[in-house]
């Protein structure tokens, strides 16, 4: 039986989230390594969607520099978006349903 989302942590579920993020981009390489060419529907399950800080969506991986004089810090993160880390996040909120 279904636990109800109400007695689940958030902290959990954002966990849950991230793991079918990364679900998602091991079955996004899965499906490239496929053969048969660039085909409309190996496009279609690929084509990813960069989103970022710190310019890696732009190809530039040159990250966001915040100096204070007495420390340095630099940050920047990347994510790609795809039709496959979709299903993953699917695939991980419906096992999470089933989580005690």
């Amino acid at each position: 039986m279904a636990v109800p989302l109400k007695d689940k942590k958030f902290g959990t579920l954002v966990l849950v989230v991230l793991i079918g993020i990364i679900i998602g981009s091991y079955l996004n390489a899965l499906v490239l390594m496929l053969p048969g060419g660039d085909n409309v529907v190996k496009m279609f399950f690929t084509y990813t969607i960069p989103f970022g800080l710190g310019g890696f969506a732009e190809g530039n991986p040159a990250p966001v520099i915040i100096d204070l004089y007495a420390i340095k810090f630099a940050f920047g993160f990347q994510f790609k978006f795809s039709l496959m880390s979709i299903i993953g996040i699917f695939l991980s909120l419906y096992f999470f349903r089933w989580y005690k």
